[in-house]
């Protein structure tokens, strides 16, 4: 058994192993087995722990599918799928457990749940009973069967194989979770050997070698869901076009209208990255072209290429050369009418280029009243968002709930119990008449959790021991949030496992302590350290606990 890529915790039990194989080679007493209990006991422990810490990624993927079930809901589906095959694999192994202990020590059905554990068994050295039940009476021909062996070993497969398969569109995490799940294989001993994995691992095994044996299978499994389910975790966003800023943007196929006609706008959040630019391309899309997943803009765009907006006016198109910070700038002069245009935008991905076509109009006529969030068209509770208001008549007033004017415009603040605010602009004629200009009805959210991190990093990663010794916070930052807002971590929880025991620290505030520094110090190639129940306070006056830190050493 090679443990040099194996965490503490596995390495420790392989070691288990090797006594276990040497005290079977001779013939032991009770006294000797009692050994075993101390060692299941430290391994269902940190079996608990596990779940505890993977109930954590459960949570955060239920908000974060109701936030956004488009993005995140198939990551959830994934989530739950694993929780569904470890429960399930997991149970049948506790009930392995109880039937054999049941069977030994002949209990009768109902028998108090404390008889069932190791240390009250009494016939912890038999292992003719163990052997029969779990179909090795002959061990060169295992029996297949409920409660056998050769059962165990299908359903370990199973699981094995359904956990990969999750993360087969994806490479470097199905390599990690190869290396995690290689502690459930079940390979028969090297050609030459007359025994079998079944044998191997279970005939002629005192009862308290399997059940620690059967333990230990129990561990594998927690151990590979937390992980499978914190690489989802990382992945919820894979795939998607990377962006740093979000503004607020509403979208009228139509910028002018009679006043017999109705205005009609779609209002959304529009991102874009300020640190890289697109490339625009002004012009006729050809639809055929771009459906067939064309990249090329020459193939895209209909006519000949020109350098300006007449060349786009006489059938052409052009490359727009104004982009800035994300973002393209159009200006052009033109007489009054409809004018309709377009083109194709060009972003740049970790998966290559992406198009993404748009059209619009415009007609160039008299002004309509506007009204648009400066930020975005969602105000948050607890932070000033700047609202900026233009009417065609010079004199005009805006009102709603939250709102109220400034040197530069105006400023909302919505109630903490509003779902929406409407903010209702009005104006004076030229005869004194008060007349309605518009209104815009806005949606109030609560500010989204900051990201946790350490080291500048976030999530489940690895690192090298003495980059993670100097770290000397936990700290929060609102991420991709378009607003000045500077929270700070109050309490978190910092843990590691260690030759099979669990090592906590409650942390008020956000400085790693000395107890956290020397468990730092301590610590040995491929082990994790876990920053849990990560506190803050928020502006909006609720204290959020934020999704944990996984940190592997290495």
């Amino acid at each position: 058994m090679s443990g040099g890529d194996l965490p503490p915790r596995q390495k420790m039990i392989g070691m288990m192993y090797l006594v276990l194989t040497a005290l079977l080679a001779m013939n032991v007493s009770k006294d000797i087995l009692d050994a075993f209990i101390v060692v299941n006991t430290g391994i269902e422990n940190s079996t608990e722990s596990f779940a505890d810490k993977t109930g954590i990624y459960y949570t955060a993927f239920a908000s974060a599918a109701q936030d956004d079930p488009v993005k995140s809901g198939p990551y959830r589906d994934k989530a739950n799928i694993v929780k569904k095959m470890s429960d399930d694999l997991y149970q049948h192994i506790a009930d392995l457990k109880k039937h054999l202990i049941q069977e030994t020590d002949k209990l009768p059905e109902g028998a108090d749940d404390s008889l069932f554990h190791i240390k009250n068994v009494q016939s912890k050295d038999n292992y003719d009973i163990p052997t029969q039940k779990m179909g090795l009476a002959d061990p060169a021909s295992p029996k297949d069967g409920e409660w056998s062996a050769v059962d165990l070993r299908k359903r370990m497969n199973t699981y094995q194989n359904g956990l990969l398969d999750l993360f087969k569109d994806n490479k470097e995490a199905l390599a990690i979770m190869k290396q995690t799940l290689a502690v459930l294989e079940t390979p028969d001993p090297k050609k030459g050997d007359d025994k079998n994995w079944e044998s191997m691992n279970f005939y002629h095994v005192p009862l308290a070698a399997v059940v620690t044996i059967l333990s230990k299978f129990q561990s594998d499994v927690r151990s590979a869901e937390a992980e499978a389910v914190a690489k989802l975790y990382e992945n919820i966003d894979a795939g998607s076009v990377s962006f740093s800023k979000v503004d607020g943007f509403a979208f009228a196929k139509k910028a002018f209208l009679n006043e017999t006609d109705s205005f009609s706008a779609q209002i959304f959040t529009a991102a874009y990255d300020d640190t890289q630019n697109p490339e625009i391309f002004i012009g006729k899309v050809d639809s055929a072209a771009w459906k067939n997943g064309e990249v090329d803009e020459t193939k895209i765009m209909k006519g000949s290429k020109g350098n300006s907006w007449e060349d786009f006016k006489n059938g052409g198109w052009y490359q727009l050369k104004n982009v800035d910070a994300g973002k393209g700038y159009l200006k052009v002069k033109e007489s009054i009418g409809v004018h309709q245009w377009g083109g194709i935008i060009k972003v740049k991905t970790k998966k290559g280029p992406k198009i993404y076509p748009f059209d619009h109009s415009f007609e160039v006529g008299k002004p309509s009243t506007t009204v648009a969030a400066e930020k975005m068209n969602v105000f948050y509770i607890g932070v000033d968002n700047p609202v900026s208001v233009s009417a065609p008549m010079p004199n005009f007033t805006a009102s709603g709930p939250g709102l109220s004017k400034t040197s530069k415009g105006y400023n909302m603040r919505p109630p903490a119990s509003a779902k929406t605010v409407t903010i209702v602009v009005t104006g004076t004629d030229d005869n004194g008449n008060k007349v309605n200009l518009g209104k815009s009805e806005f949606r109030v959210k609560r500010i989204p959790d900051p990201v946790s991190s350490i080291v500048g990093k976030s999530g489940s990663f690895s690192i090298q021991k003495n980059a993670l010794g100097g770290a000397s916070t936990v700290q929060a930052k609102m991420d991709n949030f378009d607003f000045e807002v500077n929270v700070n971590v109050s309490a978190f929880k910092f843990s590691t496992v260690k030759s099979g025991m669990i090592t906590e620290e409650k942390v008020s505030g956000n400085r790693l302590n000395d107890k956290c520094k020397s468990l730092i110090n301590g610590a040995s190639r491929n082990q994790k350290f876990y920053i849990e129940d990560i506190k803050v306070k928020m502006p909006d006056g609720s204290t959020r606990t934020l999704a944990p830190i996984i940190v592997q050493v290495i």
